[in-house]
């Protein structure tokens, strides 16, 4: 197992317990094959904690250093992380914070979706009062047009654009910042098709993801 603990000095922050706390509480939420399997929680002394499951492998981000995956070997991640969302968007829970350093990928190419520390639970933050400032962090490059806007009311097409800034980095090695070129522009060979998924999922408007 994993055990994640929340140092005795923040354990002394409300804010700080409050979103440990939701943390367990989305994962508590969430069985899925692609999403980190939470196995207990509690406190012991000073100490809040809660126990997962150990992925034996390297996280996205590790990967992409070493080598950039193929067009096949990109779908098959991209897929896995969709899968994982799909049944977080089911709990009404939105991740807020996807990106490769929170995307694990074992020997055998399986994924599991981890860090769940700023999901979107309405029901959770309204009972736990947690403010809208701690809300609105996230990782930049990752985060749609209206979650740098306004983090606390997004919905789950923030995590589908999160989708697509991880399928270009993938497929291009490069964030897509600015007028960025489609894929197949930046990857001779590449199928075009790949260009239709990236537009959607990157468009600025929610409501054309």
């Amino acid at each position: 197992v994993a055990v994640k603990l929340l140092p005795p000095d923040l354990a002394r922050d409300p804010e700080f317990v409050a979103r440990f706390e939701k943390e367990a509480a989305a994962l508590a939420a969430l069985s899925h094959p692609h999403i980190i399997q939470i196995i207990d929680r509690g406190i012991a002394g000073a100490h809040y904690y809660f126990v997962m499951e150990f992925v034996e492998g390297r996280s996205l981000r590790e990967l992409l250093t070493r080598a950039r995956p193929t067009p096949q070997e990109t779908l098959r991640i991209v897929l896995q992380i969709l899968r994982a969302m799909e049944a977080a968007h089911d709990k009404q829970i939105i991740h807020r914070d996807l990106k490769p350093e929170n995307i694990l990928v074992d020997a055998r190419g399986h994924v599991k979706v981890a860090d769940f520390g700023l999901a979107g639970m309405r029901d959770v933050e309204e009972r736990l009062q947690l403010t809208a400032t701690a809300v609105a962090m996230g990782t930049i490059n990752y985060m749609a047009p209206e979650q740098r806007r306004d983090a606390r009311n997004v919905d789950a097409r923030a995590d589908l654009y999160a989708v697509g800034v991880i399928l270009y980095e993938l497929l291009t090695g490069e964030l897509p910042i600015g007028r960025f070129r489609m894929p197949s522009e930046r990857v001779p060979g590449l199928d075009v098709r790949f260009d239709e998924v990236v537009g959607r999922l990157l468009d600025a408007d929610p409501e054309h993801r």
